[in-house]
């Protein structure tokens, strides 16, 4: 196909045909960029349009003979100059530096502007040309991210000062005082998922002094998870003032107190007491339950794990809800009880696969032949090596009490 030949009054024909004058003052008229010449003493010499528009002039041709010091603030204009003479002196080109303009109102604004000196065909300096594009609003859209950030920063530094203050509470909390019984040897194991964790044990004292225990979890994790173990081990604490060795009404009172006080949560729990050791060296456990209702007991003469199933009960902080009905076991010298969170249950290998019942009862029954202590912390190695990862993925806390 035939390229045609171009009409020699058609657009590129005009501008060949047009002046250097003309196609300069065009570009002056109509470009949207701020284009200045300026002579050796930075005095205007030609403008655009659009520079003359920002300072309110109609015709470009005002800003002629005038200086930066008869437009801006004695602050931008001295700083303009400096940078020109440089130019001049050096020879030198700046080139998309930021240039802050202050105005006699007070206002700012700011430009990326570049410079560079002007030299005639003989090779004369006789000035500058410059052009700047207006960049205040990515300036300010700057500033108001870098405050952004900055304010992230505090909330971050609010939010790990959080955390060590709550990590100091529960240190101390949980689980406090841990009773001296003859004759019952009490091993726990406390594994927030973070610094801090939602997982609560308590020993509450009681008018029977009898030996009784709490173990929580409440709903979620981190800082507000952990603050409401505190109000927690509070509420056990009173409820268990006025104990009268039935752990569901001790469950339903917490919960009475709970109801209404955690937001979009809930709270489970197991509760229970060792009654009076008998002539033969046994003990009953009585246990009630608002959640947690499977536990293990170890039988030494057996050497086999049982998995025992309360009654049904349902959990803390919902309004006319109860705590299961109170259930007895009998304890020989040398049996076990262990009591966990969900987490040493539902902690989750890389394939997705739980570490389930099965296993705990598995690794248990091989490690009950160690002090109760030491069963406690090879089943948790046992888990994190089951989930390999460095922190569990959950809270896990599991209690222990051996009869001797």
């Amino acid at each position: 196909m035939k390229k045609p030949t171009p009409a020699v009054d058609d657009d590129s024909g005009l501008l060949l045909k047009a002046s250097a004058k003309r196609l300069f003052e065009t570009i002056m008229e109509q470009t949207a960029d701020r284009i200045y010449i300026k002579d050796r003493k930075s005095r205007f010499v030609a403008a655009s349009k659009a520079l003359a528009e920002m300072h309110g002039m109609k015709d470009r041709h005002e800003l002629e003979g005038l200086s930066d010091f008869d437009l801006f603030s004695i602050e931008h204009a001295q700083q303009a100059y400096d940078d020109e003479q440089q130019i001049i002196n050096s020879g030198k080109p700046l080139i998309n530096i930021i240039e802050k303009e202050t105005w006699e109102d007070g206002s700012i604004t700011w430009v990326s502007s570049s410079k560079a000196p002007l030299y005639l065909q003989s090779g004369k300096l006789v000035g500058i040309m410059g052009i700047s594009r207006d960049v205040t609003a990515e300036r300010l859209a700057q500033a108001r991210m870098a405050q952004s950030e900055q304010r992230l920063r505090e909330q971050n530094d609010i939010m790990r000062s959080d955390y060590e203050s709550a990590k100091k509470v529960q240190s101390v909390m949980i689980p406090g005082r841990v009773p001296h019984i003859n004759n019952v040897d009490i091993a726990y194991l406390w594994k927030p998922m973070t610094s801090v964790g939602g997982d609560m044990i308590n020993f509450p004292r009681n008018p029977s002094n009898c030996l009784l225990f709490f173990l929580g979890d409440v709903c979620g994790h981190g800082v507000t998870a952990a603050f409401y173990t505190v109000l927690l081990k509070y509420l056990t604490a009173h409820s268990a003032e006025v104990y009268n060795d039935n752990p569901q009404e001790f469950l339903n009172s917490v919960n009475q107190e709970v109801t209404g006080r955690i937001n979009r949560g809930f709270v489970t729990g197991l509760a229970g007491h060792f009654g009076a050791r008998q002539k033969d060296g046994s003990r009953r456990l009585i246990l009630s339950h608002a959640g947690h209702r499977q536990v293990l007991v170890y039988r030494k003469a057996e050497h086999k794990i049982e998995l025992v199933e309360l009654p049904v009960g349902t959990v803390m902080g919902f309004p006319g809800v109860g705590a299961a009905n109170s259930k007895s076991i009998e304890l020989r010298p040398g049996d076990r009880f262990y009591a966990f969170t969900d987490g040493i249950v539902e902690a989750s290998a890389p394939n997705e696969e739980e570490f389930g019942m099965k296993r705990v009862i598995q690794t248990l029954t091989k490690v009950s032949t160690l002090p109760i202590q030491k069963s406690l912390d090879s089943i948790y190695k046992t888990v994190s090596d089951f989930t390999q990862v460095p922190d569990q993925q959950d809270d896990i806390t599991i209690i222990g009490f051996e009869v001797s």
